[in-house]
């Protein structure tokens, strides 16, 4: 870091204090009071299991990279010790941190990019209130680690490109290749955003067709070297679960190829048209529900894209970010699998856009021009920050939120509380209570977690597969396994129905009040 990097730090705290400040409102209240996801469960179930047992085991076919786990263990440790006392808060507060280490990350751009005014400071703006990340920033997922570790990336790229020296090359190119192999064990989908990077790579090389210094060229091939082995490292690491477990890197190479790329085109119920993303993050309305949309955010991105692809005076920064995000939205929308939290990959890209396009239109503008201008980025953010107070405090798991898919819903949490009273009613304490659930392991989600206070809780596909001597008190089972259900385990219990999500119907079968 030369002198000007140093004297311009302390420039850098102030906006990225208001940044934090504002994106920690919209992320930190109220973390445990929407109902736990399923995919958030079964995340919160496997980082149990690893701490409760310290062992993990990467499973390509049904999870995703170990690094979510592995980042959660700290801050469930700091709650408790066991599991079954942890709170939602506790994983939920995972992604909330990594959002504003992607913050951070962003404020550091000005150092190696300093021609670029304050456009870190409004893509930091419009990330803080962006309805989009404030929502699933505070969901216990991959995608928003996976953002963080790609922003991280893209700084070290720029560091390594601004610096001199062998020494603070190599240590850039070491944290560029640290960054990649966090987000190579994040979440498979890293291989959408490094074919997008490397496209842009390119278009950024041909953009400028003027040979680089030479001293540059020599040092590009060590800091590779040195890159790939720091992502190695990273990616065996925790794929061989702190290399107790080789056949994790294997199947982290070779399993997982097939699996992804039969899941991305296989039809299922995850396969949206073309528009799905288009629809959800720039424009959604239900009913009469509130609009919500972040399409001002491609309007704000033109001047940034004209500067990308002018003849005349292209910007190689410019193309780079421009090909980027426009061929990971493209490779996002050809793919027929799609769950709207994927966005976020190419909305962060969109959002770095708008930053750079704010920045150049108030270099264009002066006197009042760039006062109305200032206004109505306010306007802007306060619009923003309006959806995203709305779908994370007022509809958090409502339909008329575009955010909100599959989601547990409200009666999920009303047979838990069944659960847990007739628990009470029968034995005082949920360790003794026997409770079978019957359905399959898609539509079982989240029970696990919310039934993790029951020790003695078995699943079963089949009714017929439960032992007799099991003799279960409380049954939660499928519709299509109720009647065996009460031909075996029915005498004296009573029945009803709960919704555990959009779709998915089960039968609880509690002992008659009289019977105890």
């Amino acid at each position: 870091m030369n002198v000007a990097q140093r004297d311009s730090l302390p420039r850098l705290l102030v906006p990225l204090a208001i940044a934090l400040a504002v994106a920690l409102a919209f992320r930190i209240p109220h973390l445990s009071s929407r109902p736990m996801h399923g995919d958030e469960a079964n995340q919160a179930v496997r980082t149990g299991e690893l701490m409760e047992r310290g062992v993990y085991r990467y499973d390509p076919h049904d999870h995703h990279g170990p690094v979510l786990y592995y980042a959660a263990l700290p801050f469930c440790r700091l709650q408790t010790e066991r599991f079954s006392e942890t709170t939602e808060s506790a994983y939920r507060a995972v992604p909330v941190v990594f959002a504003g280490i992607t913050l951070l990350l962003m404020a550091l751009i000005p150092l190696f990019l300093p021609e670029t005014g304050g456009a870190s400071f409004f893509a930091m703006l419009l990330f803080a209130v962006s309805p989009a990340f404030c929502y699933y920033n505070r969901f216990f997922i991959q995608e928003s680690l996976l953002v963080c570790f790609l922003t991280g990336m893209v700084v070290s790229a720029l560091a390594w490109l601004r610096c001199e020296g062998r020494r603070r090359r190599g240590a850039t190119a070491v944290s560029f290749g640290l960054f990649a192999g966090l987000a190579m064990a994040t979440k498979e989908t890293f291989v959408l955003s490094f074919a997008a990077g490397g496209l842009a790579v390119f278009a950024a090389w041909l953009a400028v067709p003027k040979a680089e210094p030479r001293g540059r060229v020599r040092g590009l091939l060590p800091s590779l070297v040195a890159a790939a082995v720091a992502a190695a490292f990273v990616f065996v690491l925790f794929y061989s679960s702190f290399f107790t477990y080789v056949q994790g890197v294997r199947d982290a190479l070779f399993s997982t190829i097939g699996t992804y790329f039969h899941r991305a085109t296989a039809a299922s119920v995850h396969q949206h048209p073309w528009w799905f993303y288009f629809q959800t993050v720039f424009g959604f309305k239900y009913g009469r529900g509130p609009l919500f949309s972040e399409a001002l955010l491609v309007l704000l991105a033109l001047p940034a894209l004209f500067r990308a692809f002018s003849r005349k005076t292209p910007d190689r920064t410019m193309t780079f970010l421009a090909v980027y995000t426009l061929a990971l939205t493209a490779v996002y929308s050809v793919i027929p699998y799609k769950t709207p939290w994927c966005a976020l990959s190419f909305l962060h890209g969109w959002i770095l856009l708008a930053g750079f396009g704010v920045a150049t239109l108030f270099q264009l503008c002066g006197g009042h021009a760039a006062k109305f201008l200032f206004q109505g980025f306010l306007l802007l953010l306060f619009w923003h920050g309006r959806q995203a107070y709305t779908a994370c405090f007022r509809y958090p798991a409502d339909p008329r939120n575009p955010y909100v898919y599959a989601h547990t819903g409200s009666d999920c949490l009303n047979l838990v509380a069944a659960v847990r009273e007739r628990a009470a009613e029968l034995h005082g304490n949920p360790a003794a209570t026997r409770i079978a659930v019957v359905a399959p392991p898609s539509d079982t989600w989240p029970l696990p977690w919310y039934l993790r206070q029951f020790p003695e809780t078995g699943y079963w596909t089949d009714a017929a597969d439960i032992p007799a001597a099991f003799a279960p008190e409380l049954i939660i089972s499928a519709k299509d396994q109720g009647e065996i259900v009460s031909e075996r385990f029915g005498q004296g219990k009573e029945a009803s129905f709960y919704g555990i999500r959009p779709g998915v119907l089960v039968y609880l079968f509690l002992p008659s009040k009289e019977i105890k």
